[in-house]
């Protein structure tokens, strides 16, 4: 059977109508917008509850930070959405003047799944909508819904989901996070001044380094390193050889079902630029400072190495 494409816009379909409809019959779900506000969030509340109690599908957001457009109040719905049900879970990417890729975060990505007793069925949106009342409802955006038996354009959006949410850029916000962020976003939408007082400055600086120390969608090829390195501390080894990094990191990466996060073909090139950016000699810009070469292809943990919170 061929997909079912359709363009829609608000003006003849609102896109708030179309995803209470698939909510309603989802097994799985998977929202990836770069802006998220309680103003869209309310159109569809009802239906993502009765998706994770009624279906009990497994929902999952990952929501853009760019420019504090993001508001504080749906973020803490989530996380209300995140305590009260096992089965919902949800992410953050981080603005781009804080994150790790130096990325503008912009997709507007909504994938369901359904299980059906006459079979399974696999719904995509594309387009211009974010996840705000104007985006799902009054403003003029133009969306592509596609609905297969066969996920062929599904798979497609699926890897580029997955490619999103293993990024270092992806952390799980705390309620603490989320209160200073929300303080923040105060500040800046009061503020007529291009440039902004020095307290402002401070504070995102600070909420900066709280994010590092949030958990992620899995752990980050340094945090995994760092705890190999601690492993061989424990038992009395202090300098470990680039090799034994090597074999340890491809282990683990395949025992803890990574392989989809990190390509193994370029895996070793992977570390050795980790290590490289990280050394304490190193001049790279994002230079953490946790390891240190202790001789030929020889690395030990530095004091912020051993000390180091982050995801």
């Amino acid at each position: 059977m061929q997909p079912k494409i359709q363009i829609l816009s608000n003006t003849n379909y609102a896109l708030a109508d179309v995803l209470k409809s698939e909510l309603l019959e989802s097994t799985s779900v998977k929202i990836a917008v770069a802006f998220l506000r309680k103003t869209g969030l309310d159109y569809i509340y009802k239906s993502l509850d009765y998706a994770l109690i009624t279906n009990n599908a497994k929902i999952e957001f990952i929501v853009g930070l760019d420019f504090k457009t993001t508001d504080a109040q749906a973020l803490t719905a989530l996380n209300e959405l995140k305590t009260k049900y096992q089965n919902f879970e949800f992410y953050c990417f981080g603005d781009k003047r804080d994150n790790h890729n130096d990325l503008v975060f912009h997709p507007k990505i909504y994938m369901f799944h359904t299980e059906l007793s006459k079979g399974t069925k696999y719904s995509s949106i594309v387009g211009s909508s974010n996840f705000t009342g104007g985006g799902l409802t009054t403003n003029f955006e133009v969306n592509t819904i596609f609905r297969e038996h066969k996920p062929i354009y599904f798979n497609q959006l699926n890897a580029i989901y997955d490619e999103i949410k293993y990024t270092d850029s992806i952390f799980q916000p705390s309620n603490n996070y989320i209160k200073k962020y929300g303080n923040i976003k105060d500040e800046l939408d009061k503020s007529t001044k291009k440039i902004l007082d020095i307290d402002v400055k401070n504070e995102i600086q600070e909420l900066k380094k709280e994010e590092l120390t949030l958990p992620s969608s899995i752990p980050s090829l340094k945090k995994l390193i760092i705890n190999f390195i601690k492993q061989k501390n424990a038992s009395g080894i202090f300098a470990v050889s680039l090799n034994e990094i090597y074999e340890a990191m491809e282990s683990v990466v395949k025992e803890k079902n990574l392989t989809e996060r990190f390509k193994m073909d370029t895996f070793r090139n992977n570390i050795r630029g980790e290590m490289n950016t990280h050394e304490i000699e190193s001049t790279h810009k994002s230079n953490l400072k946790l390891f240190k070469r202790e001789g030929f292809a020889l690395y030990s943990l530095t004091e912020n190495g051993i000390n180091y919170q982050g995801r």
